[in-house]
């Protein structure tokens, strides 16, 4: 789900990032460092137990400018653009404050009336974050027994 539709928003976010100076050659990379910026940070706050967290962000019990878990996902996907794609600390900062909202607000809007539930979650992050090694969720209740 979240692959999709980060790649539905190339063509409009390519047109607002444009005017911050990324070039059409980088938005493939812009948006690949944002998917997996986004999907890293959101299974290692489901690994690390905090399911409720994210399903209180796309149920609209937490404002995304508000959310601990955006925030840090705008934090990291500023780092990743500088290590990865050599962009200026000002540049990251402006695109990843475009980029993580701009993202999460089409997630929320294409989240049934009825919200998520975990079974949604397992789908939107792939079920390796639930089901799949160690650092997964059933691997943590595992090493609890």
């Amino acid at each position: 789900m979240i692959e999709s539709i980060i790649q539905s928003t190339k063509i409009e976010l390519g047109k607002e990032l444009s005017k911050n100076g990324v070039k059409s050659n980088q938005m493939d990379d812009v948006l690949g460092v944002a998917q997996d910026t986004i999907l890293k940070n959101f299974k290692s706050s489901a690994t690390g137990g905090d399911l409720d967290g994210i399903l209180n962000l796309f149920n609209g019990k937490q404002s995304i400018t508000g959310s601990p878990l955006v925030k840090s996902v705008i934090n990291d996907y500023s780092f990743q653009l500088i290590s990865k794609l050599g962009f200026s600390k000002s540049m990251s900062k402006t695109v990843a404050n475009t980029v993580i909202p701009f993202i999460m607000n089409l997630i929320n809007k294409k989240t049934p009336d009825t919200g998520l539930n975990n079974n949604d979650l397992i789908s939107m992050l792939g079920s390796s974050a639930f089901t799949g090694g160690k650092n997964s969720v059933l691997g943590k209740l595992k090493n609890l027994f």
